[in-house]
């Protein structure tokens, strides 16, 4: 039954980009630095997408990578900690 809804959901989904696409067909001009072309405004919407989808995924990239190197430094700190701590049980205690 879920499988059925995924697929059912996936092909809304892809008859409403085709419907997107279809009404979204006519030239615009892009200005840039260098000139203007006129391209069809869904080539436009699908760039900018993709580019911002890009640019987030490298940045949510760069976070991830930063925080493992962040547990590696406290898993670090932590086995220190533990081997510290054991060191310190072991000692034998003085009498009084």
């Amino acid at each position: 039954m879920i499988r059925i809804l995924i697929i059912v959901t996936v092909f809304l989904a892809f008859a409403l980009g085709v419907a997107i696409c279809l009404s979204n067909s006519q030239p615009v001009a892009f200005n840039y630095i260098a000139g203007v072309i006129y391209v069809p405004l869904i080539v436009l919407v699908l760039a900018e997408f993709f580019i911002v989808a890009a640019s987030t995924a490298l940045l949510c990239w760069a976070r991830i990578f930063g925080l493992k190197g962040e547990i590696r430094r406290i898993r670090r700190q932590l086995k220190d900690a533990q081997a510290e701590l054991q060191s310190l049980r072991n000692l034998p205690l003085k009498d009084q």
